[in-house]
């Protein structure tokens, strides 16, 4: 399958793919100053070179999902996706730093869940600013894979949370339910790949050179996550506490603002261009690969690090998972009928921003209490539009596809 973007092509998209690798450039350059650049300068540096080596991961995923084909490149292409969460993830369980080792993952798909379930009310806000009357926009009946994969993970992570635990088995399963995940992802479409702006400008390469062009971009970009990921952590950790701010905040609120600013800023051109729908499928396509890929790992990497089987989660791992697992079936429950509402997204924005302002473990856990109760009720409302999601993981119904 090798679509063409169906609007004209801004040329501009030159100027900002080589914008995106300059700053992954620079962001590399500082790393290899090291102790030559003060420490706060260092973070600044490291994360302006991140966040141009994630646009550049986000755009040639894009533009590869539309050019390359089967289940073993759609699997690496949404690895490369996530690429900057798990080297970070990685690392702290690798280290045994148990205690930050849940804070990327909690942070990066909370923020992920939150712009999914936030979008109608975006998408109002826009039209009201056009003089318009903001238009209800429906999901592609394929997003019920992703929806149907995060209600399995959701209630799957209970247990970890009840026994406290996150154990080699669990982190099995969790990358086996991947690959099942990106089985089931291919398919006849039933929306056309939203490939627009830089990934759009990659599609008009001469077909021999679109595809090395892709691959190099995936590669480069790749190592520079490799290469830099780590130390803009420890650099950000060692910032932030010296102004006595605490590390799980700064790993769960400010890495992921970074991280995941490619998905953020795709989504907001596919809705500027009435594309809504398609800027949704992409923040649960992400928060997929982060609950299975990303979680799954944890496990896997303690393990290698030296740990046992089994990796302990201390209270306020479990607290946090737990207001990851409500966000989500909340999420699953507000976009079971394929139909994004607005109150939904009020409710989501009140409970989360409750938290945020108020970052007791006291507020996690009442807004976790009051997403789940919601969950359950709209869940039970919904009950016929849970077995189509069953049927699509299953292979039972119409697979979807993620092509965003």
């Amino acid at each position: 399958m090798s679509p063409r973007p169906t609007r004209s092509v801004d040329q501009s998209w030159r100027t900002q793919l080589w914008t995106a690798v300059g700053c992954a450039a620079f962001g590399v350059l500082v790393h290899l100053a090291g102790p030559v650049v003060p420490l706060e300068l260092q973070t600044i540096g490291l994360a302006i070179g991140l966040i141009g080596a994630s646009f550049l991961l986000a755009w040639a995923a894009d533009a590869g999902e539309a050019v390359f084909s089967g289940g073993l490149v759609l699997a690496v292409i949404a690895l490369v996706a996530v690429l900057p969460e798990f080297v970070i993830e990685i690392r702290f369980a690798y280290v045994q730093q148990i205690e930050l080792v849940s804070a990327n993952l909690t942070g990066a798909t909370r923020l992920l869940l939150m712009g999914a379930t936030a979008l109608p009310l975006v998408v109002a806000y826009l039209a009201r600013r056009r003089g318009q009357a903001a238009a209800a926009f429906q999901l592609a009946t394929t997003r019920r894979l992703e929806l149907g994969m995060l209600l399995i993970v959701a209630l799957f992570a209970v247990q970890v949370v009840v026994r406290g635990t996150l154990t080699l088995a669990d982190g099995v399963i969790l990358v086996a339910l991947y690959v099942l995940y990106a089985r089931r992802v291919q398919g006849t479409p039933e929306e056309e790949p939203a490939v627009i702006g830089v990934p759009a400008g990659l599609l008009t390469l001469r077909p021999e050179r679109r595809r090395p062009v892709i691959v190099s971009l995936i590669v480069g970009a790749g190592a520079v996550v490799l290469a830099i990921a780590n130390p803009f952590a420890d650099a950000l950790l060692a910032t932030g506490t010296s102004f006595g701010l605490d590390p799980y905040f700064l790993i769960q609120s400010v890495v992921p603002l970074a991280t995941e600013a490619p998905e953020f800023v795709i989504v907001a051109v596919l809705v500027a261009h009435r594309r809504p729908a398609q800027g949704l499928a992409l923040f649960l396509a992400s928060s997929v690969s982060q609950w299975t890929l990303g979680m799954g790992a944890l496990p896997i990497a303690y393990l290698a690090g030296g740990g046992g089987p089994s990796m302990p989660l201390a209270g306020r791992e479990q607290v946090e998972i737990a207001l990851t697992i409500a966000l989500t079936l909340f999420a699953v429950a507000a976009l079971a009928l394929l139909k994004p509402e607005r109150v939904d997204a009020a409710i989501v924005a009140s409970a989360m921003a409750l938290q945020f302002i108020y970052p007791t473990t006291f507020v996690r856990v009442a807004a976790a209490f009051v997403l789940l109760v919601f969950a359950i009720d709209l869940l039970f409302d919904r009950r016929r539009a849970v077995r189509p999601m069953y049927r699509a993981v299953l292979g039972r119904g119409a697979a979807g596809q993620s092509n965003v």
